[in-house]
């Protein structure tokens, strides 16, 4: 279940510490939207006593109580939530978050996030890019690009000359790759208009 060290519950107990002016906090609940097993985005939120579920799995950590649902305690497993400060600001931060859940283990899901980890992934990065997989249904992949990838006009080369080919060569029996990216919404594409 989800860790906790001790820098955050510090952080956690002075930010309901400040909230209680506003609302009576009980403490912090642990989010987990996932859009699929390998794609799960994390966050924090303030729990009154009104947004309790009785479904609640309650980690108590002293006099602070951390809330998931019981849904989602499955993206909880193996996680640590910390408190990082930097240069470039300070926050919570999720780490440890399994590239590949449980039961995906020895799976065709699982040879995928090596590959692009140890093979796609680095070849990119020079470009500032990366792909991430959003699921494998049958022997179908379906990725997404980011950073650089995502908006570039030479995304559909990656795709095709890059990444599927070396999904392929690499995992005969993969059928096809699709790409679910959205590439008219890319912030930082490495070609742009000038």
């Amino acid at each position: 279940m989800l860790q906790v060290t001790e820098l955050a519950q510090k952080k956690l107990r002075e930010a309901i510490n400040e909230n209680q002016e506003k609302e009576t906090v009980i403490g912090i609940r642990a989010l987990a939207q996932a859009r699929s097993p390998f794609q799960v985005q994390y966050g924090l939120a303030f729990v009154s006593s009104k947004t309790v579920n009785k479904t609640d799995q309650v980690i108590q950590l002293n006099d602070l109580n951390i809330y998931i649902d019981h849904e989602n305690a499955r993206y909880f497993e193996e996680v640590t939530l910390d408190f990082e400060e930097g240069i470039r600001g300070s926050g919570f931060k999720f780490l440890n978050i399994p590239r590949v859940p449980k039961e995906y283990k020895g799976t065709l899901a699982e040879k995928v996030v090596q590959i692009i980890d140890q093979q796609i992934n680095p070849g990119i990065a020079g470009h500032g890019g990366f792909v991430s997989l959003v699921d494998v249904r049958g022997t179908d992949v379906i990725i997404q690009m980011g950073g650089g990838c995502q908006g570039c006009g030479m995304a559909n080369v990656t795709l095709k000359h890059g990444v599927e080919a070396t999904l392929k060569q690499m995992l005969p029996e993969i059928t096809a790759v699709y790409d679910v990216t959205d590439h008219a919404e890319g912030k930082n594409p490495y070609y742009q208009d000038k």
